[in-house]
């Protein structure tokens, strides 16, 4: 018989829950071997080699001296579900461009599950360590990315993920009172732009602005480099001008190619 749990999101299936836990502890630690995710799970030895074993039978999983670690399955699946993505779609080309021209690093984002995910990112001249890669997810409230979501979202639900989400500091220069935030954000809301002066990367400057379809949030575009290169003048005025270009050209895209497949 299945085992089951529930919980206000609804019913589920346990050992399904396992399984993503085991791959979830793989995806942090990158290998381990049966015992050491038998610690961190709880669970004993000869219950995880039934769940490794499967998933290496099912191409999930490889394993190599002992030790598992995810396989490039979950890479053909990641690619599937990013084509998916209008923001992906319509928006790679350009962020190519603009990192070509800003020689800093441009990226798209989407939220999923009150984060900030980036699902697509090209690295200038200038970027040679970029602070994020493919699938980073960071906090909404302390990120450029995360104040040009929240901006969109319709006020009532601002507020219930205002009262869900600890303000707590990444660097010395995150908001913390959420009146502030508030405040910011309501900037944002009249701008179109938003700014991070190092609130989750110390050092590191970020500017973005929300991609919008039909009132629909595609998602956001960003530019991000180090303080000395990301000066008050470029902050505030040069890269939020070149942003509001960019962004608008996708959203065109965007619309045409759906209006073009409605009328397929």
């Amino acid at each position: 018989m299945t085992e089951r749990t529930s919980d206000e999101r609804g019913t589920t299936i346990k050992s399904v829950e396992t399984a993503l836990d085991v791959i979830e502890v793989l995806e942090k630690r990158e290998q381990a071997g049966v015992t050491e995710l038998a610690d961190a799970l709880g669970r004993s030895k000869s219950t995880i080699y039934h769940y490794v074993n499967t998933l290496e039978q099912r191409n999930y999983l490889e394993k190599e001296g002992g030790k598992y670690r995810l396989s490039l399955r979950f890479l053909a699946l990641g690619g599937f579900v990013r084509e998916r993505e209008a923001l992906y779609r319509h928006g790679k080309d350009d962020v190519d461009r603009l990192a070509d021209t800003t020689s800093e690093l441009v990226r798209l984002i989407v939220e999923d599950d009150h984060q900030g995910l980036t699902v697509y990112q090209a690295a200038g001249d200038n970027v040679t360590d970029p602070h994020t890669h493919v699938g980073t997810t960071d906090s909404l409230y302390c990120t450029a990315a995360g104040k040009a979501f929240l901006a969109e979202l319709p006020e009532q639900q601002r507020e219930a993920y205002f009262e869900e989400t600890a303000l707590e500091p990444r660097t010395e220069h995150t908001i913390t009172d959420l009146d502030e935030l508030r405040a910011e954000i309501a900037d944002v809301e009249e701008t179109g732009v938003a700014l991070d002066d190092q609130e989750c990367y110390e050092g590191i400057r970020c500017v973005a602005t929300p991609v919008c379809c039909n009132h629909e949030l595609l998602g956001a575009i960003s530019v991000s480099g180090p303080v000395d290169r990301i000066s008050d003048d470029r902050f505030r005025t040069k890269l939020p001008n070149e942003l509001w270009n960019v962004a608008g050209v996708v959203e065109i895209n965007t619309t045409y190619s759906r209006w073009e497949s409605s009328i397929d």
